[in-house]
């Protein structure tokens, strides 16, 4: 052993352990499945090696210069500063931050000598993030395009890797065959963006031909003619007897046919699954192998009370579920005596038996005891100080027998305790901690056997108050105004459930400016007052976010400024994830989108601005309808018939055409044209949308023009032009104004006139109106479709006047009002006045 050279090369030894041990901590610290390297080149020297350590940094340099951050933001993120001694934990600590941002597979780092000092090269391999992923060729559907993107499983804003490419083409071949498309031919073609690390995927596929169904092949214990599960699958045709193409919903719907037909027969038990479909390419069909173990027939029973069918599949769950187990059934007698106790038994009482099987058959015995039916007439709360008795009652389950619903009230045991912990929450969320519930049942109310009575004793307790609230924390957004929104303020109620809804508040006004990392802290303290508590908040604000860029991709024909006025987002903005979708919301409100996808470029990397990213599919621009019926009516024919004055039944073809064009120039603008031909009428009616006129979120117009030509009957012919223009403003979210100015011109062939002008409908008679009005709409309803409290206020005002190019002169002046008052949680009393 040459003991001189093993003493003279320590210090060689020594940095290279220095350098094998942070290559094995960055590893271990990022946990990358990749070869990390980290190497500092020295000299061939020992001594030139020893050099290193504490020469000062004269320069740093990256390669590539083409870097993701600016100089001085990548500056930010290194240990090693200009000027300093090297280190190598600064040049450790420096590639872990470097990493930790996210957008860089490898980093390298060079160190040579330079004068007195030396020169580190950062040589870095940037990372690639998923963007626009779209599929385009010749697919027969199903699947549809957006399946197979789905399939791909390539998600918005996410790393990049050669993995996940050949995971997506495994998931779209996966789809296509469970869709019969077994010879599919799928390219993919990359589209780099390197200014944004983005990458885009195109996918062509071409499905090629889809397979049928051949004479599936039925393993197993059939219990049942071979001939009908054939039938009873659905994946032949009626008529003509041959096989179907597959899909994937024929599939699972001829498993779920299968599945009906067995519980029809009572095997509950049954067991049916695929478990292959090969396919033969030289006949172009698959063989399905079905396995199915019917299991014996197991009949349901009720011993003790008589229960329909139809309530047993209602409510025992093994029906909805096609299996029997100890969980179902034990929810069945649950729902079974829930029920029971909806129709007044509230002391029923239900268990279930399982009967062994013998000869094939089965039974499993629900066992009920149903008790004296009973009637809840009475309900009474007592000692509630604090709330009302109705504001208690909207709250509980329980209740009293009516005429138009619940016949024999509402009770239960489960239904009271649920009454009892709602009461405890109402009071402990507003200060009274000490809250205590207790009831009392009458079964014998009023001396009647039978009429039960509920009374709700409450203990109130002392209610606590907040004595004083300290919020510490709040530097970087408006204290004053968040504070103003807090619940648990001096000389407010003092509970748990408020401070929940203060944090709450604080978190997510933080969240909506930008502040991910975020968090909540609350302590408290007895006061020196009795039933007072001193309240302390902490927040931990973290990091501010903001928006990189917005990058939008997908548009064809749309205008990239319609977009960009719609997300309202710009760089510098917060990121905040609720505005994000937000805008996605908006982007689909446009009505121009078939799918909009949101996301944040690299959302685990460590940096303090982010790309967020849209990925929009517009929907098709033309629609067409065409509906074609007929009219059979007392509508002409003979006219010297004695026993038909009114006319023979006539028959009068109809013929409906109707095409909208969407998304004109880009902007969001539609035209519509529809048409109605018969031999009674033709009418034509062209409707042109202006959405965000002048640019304006607030404002939209629209046109409509109307021509009718139509026989009423054998009365009268008429012709009826009307053109409108209308501006609307919306002036908050309640309140809405329309401008509008309508044009009528209404003319009767008098050579058809057979009645007296003055029979005449009002919009049928001849007249000349040029007519300018205004509207205003005020819409306070909780639910436009559904409304259950609210008022809908309209006041409409019209003057037609020759200057408009109206034959007659008049003011026209309507009001509406609508209010909507809820009674019950089913009942609401709907009123509506009409003044003009």
């Amino acid at each position: 052993m040459d003991t001189s050279r093993r003493a003279a090369t320590p210090k060689l030894a020594y940095d290279m352990m220095i350098q094998v041990r942070v290559w094995l901590a960055v590893a271990v610290f990022l946990g990358f499945p990749g070869f990390l390297r980290f190497r500092v080149l020295a000299a061939q020297q020992p001594e030139a090696a020893a050099k290193y350590q504490g020469r000062p940094v004269v320069q740093i340099q990256f390669d590539p210069a083409d870097q993701p951050y600016p100089p001085a933001e990548l500056m930010g993120f290194l240990a090693v500063k200009h000027g300093q001694p090297l280190k190598q934990t600064d040049v450790r600590d420096s590639i872990e931050r470097l990493f930790a941002t996210g957008r860089y597979v490898d980093i390298q780092v060079d160190a040579t000598p330079s004068n007195d000092g030396v020169v580190l090269r950062f040589i870095t391999k940037n990372r690639w993030f998923i963007g626009d992923v779209e599929v385009s060729g010749r697919i027969s559907s199903p699947p549809n395009f957006a399946q197979l993107e789905d399939a791909s499983q390539l998600d918005l804003g996410q790393p990049y890797s050669d993995d996940k490419i050949t995971q997506a083409l495994a998931g779209q071949n996966r789809l296509l065959e469970n869709n019969g498309l077994y010879r599919p031919h799928i390219q993919h073609v990359f589209d780099y963006d390197p200014a944004h690390q983005q990458i885009n995927v195109r996918f062509q596929v071409d499905s090629g031909p889809r397979a049928r169904f051949t004479t599936p092949v039925l393993e197993g214990d059939l219990k049942m003619d071979q001939g009908k599960v054939l039938d009873a699958i659905g994946w032949r045709r009626w008529l003509l007897r041959s096989w179907k193409p597959i899909t994937q919903a024929r599939v699972r719907d001829g498993l779920d046919n299968l599945r009906k037909l067995y519980e029809r027969a009572d095997r509950l038990e049954a067991r049916i699954s695929l478990n292959s479909l090969s396919f033969d390419p030289e006949t172009q069909t698959a063989l399905p192998t079905v396995m199915i173990d019917a299991g014996p027939q197991i009949e349901l029973r009720t011993i003790g009370a008589k229960i329909s069918q139809k309530n047993l599949r209602r409510y025992i769950p093994v029906f909805e579920e096609h299996t029997v187990d100890q969980d179902l059934l034990a929810e069945g007698a649950r729902n079974l005596r829930d029920y029971l106790q909806s129709q007044g038994y509230f002391e029923a009482e239900v268990e279930f038996k399982q009967q062994r099987v013998t000869n094939d058959r089965a039974a499993i015995d629900y066992l009920v005891n149903t008790g004296e039916r009973h009637k809840l007439v009475h309900i009474e709360i007592r000692g509630n100080h604090y709330f009302t008795a109705q504001a208690i009652r909207e709250r509980m389950l329980l209740h009293e027998a009516g005429l138009l619903q619940f016949r024999y009230g509402r009770y239960s045991e489960s239904f009271l305790r649920h009454d009892e912990d709602a009461i405890s929450t109402l009071y402990q969320s507003n200060g009274f901690r000490d809250v205590k519930i207790k009831h009392q049942v009458d079964d014998n109310y009023g001396g009647k056997a039978g009429d039960l009575a509920v009374a709700i004793d409450i203990e109130e307790g002392p209610q606590y108050f907040v004595n004083s609230l300290v919020v510490e924390g709040i530097s970087q957004l408006n204290k004053p105004a968040l504070v103003s929104r807090l619940s648990s303020i001096d000389g407010q109620p003092f509970s748990e459930f408020n401070v929940a809804v203060d944090r709450d508040t604080i978190l997510g006004e933080y969240f909506r400016n930008g502040f991910p990392n975020a968090s909540f802290e609350w302590s408290s303290e007895p006061a020196s007052r009795a039933h007072r508590v001193s309240l302390r908040y902490i927040v931990s604000e973290g990091r501010r976010e903001t928006i990189r860029d917005v990058l939008v991709s997908g548009l064809e024909t749309t205008r990239r400024g319609l977009v960009d006025d719609t997300l309202r987002l710009k760089a510098g903005d917060p990121l905040s994830p609720t505005a994000v979708t937000d805008a996605q919301r908006r982007l689909y409100d446009l009505g121009i989108f078939e799918r909009v996808d949101a996301a944040i470029q690299n959302p685990d990397g460590d940096e303090a601005n982010k790309y967020v990213l849209y990925q929009v599919e517009e929907a098709r621009r033309y629609t067409m309808a065409v509906g074609v019926g007929a009219e059979l009516a007392r509508i002409g024919g003979c006219q010297t018939c004695l026993d038909a004055p009114a006319g023979a039944t006539g028959f009068a073809p109809r013929f409906s055409y109707a095409i909208t064009r969407n998304n004109i120039w880009g902007a969001g603008h539609s035209i519509s044209l529809r048409t109605r031909v018969s031999t009674l009428e033709e009418q034509a009616l062209l409707n042109y949308t202006w959405p965000r006129f002048a640019d304006s979120n607030k404002l939209a117009v629209s046109f409509l023009g109307l021509y009718d030509d139509s026989r009423d009957v054998r009365t009268f012919s008429y012709k009826r032009a009307e053109a409108s223009a209308q501006l609307s403003e919306r002036i908050s979210k309640s309140i809405t104004l329309l401008y509008r100015y309508a044009f009528r011109h209404v003319s009767i062939d008098e050579a058809t006139l057979k009645i007296s002008p003055l029979l005449i409908p009002l919009l049928s008679q001849p007249v000349r109106v040029g007519i300018a009005s205004t509207t205003m709409v005020l819409d306070r309803r909780d639910d436009p479709i559904d409304p259950h409290r609210g008022m809908y206020n309209t006041v409409d005002l019209g003057l037609a006047d020759s200057a408009f190019g109206s034959q007659r002169s008049f003011v026209q002046f309507l009001a509406r009002n609508s209010t909507y008052h809820p009674i019950t949680k089913r009942i609401t009393l709907a009123r509506s006045t009409e003044f003009g």
